[in-house]
């Protein structure tokens, strides 16, 4: 069975960021029920969710190792990161298989429901866009988590250094 590959999707999304990030509609969240904390800006663009990422430094040995319900691609835009890998079928975290440095630029895509990762800054925040797809069938996360909304302000500070980013220089 072919599998899309959500590295050329994040790609095609880079090149419409510039005309998404004028939309009215984004929404927030603050991930911080485990470190690291990720502040969260995102949009529902068709069947794909975009997010704009503001994650925040933590201990390594505190960061949480989980699998995505569904596949991903992410671009690191500023910040260094550490990302820990691993792969299970289980819903039993597994052994960490690898630990990678990914710097301003990187770009990886979890195309596969058995796999895992952390992140953790090894600056003080990394700036990172995430492009998602539909959950894969039976994986789709159902939380009792009640997280909350970010702060307009700091929705703002993300979605304006976005825009820096990507919004298109007009020449006059």
């Amino acid at each position: 069975m072919p599998r899309e590959n959500y590295l050329l999707v994040l790609d095609e999304i880079e090149r419409q960021l510039s005309e998404l990030l004028l939309r009215e509609d984004w929404k927030t969240v603050d991930v911080n029920y485990h470190p690291p904390r990720v502040e969260r800006v995102w949009l529902q663009h068709g069947a794909l969710r975009i997010y704009l990422h503001r994650i925040h430094s933590a201990k390594s040995s505190e960061t949480l190792f989980h699998k995505h319900p569904w596949p991903s691609a992410m671009k690191i835009l500023e910040g260094i990161y550490e990302m820990g890998i691993g792969f299970s079928s289980s819903d039993i975290a597994p052994p960490l298989a690898a630990t990678v440095l990914l710097t301003e630029g990187a770009s990886y895509e979890m195309t596969n429901p058995d796999g895992w990762h952390y992140v953790n800054p090894i600056s003080e925040v990394t700036y990172s866009l995430m492009v998602s797809g539909c959950p894969w069938p039976g994986r789709e996360m159902k939380s009792s988590l009640q997280l909350g909304e970010l702060t307009v302000k700091a929705k703002e500070e993300i979605i304006n250094f976005f825009k820096a980013k990507y919004l298109r220089k007009i020449s006059l």
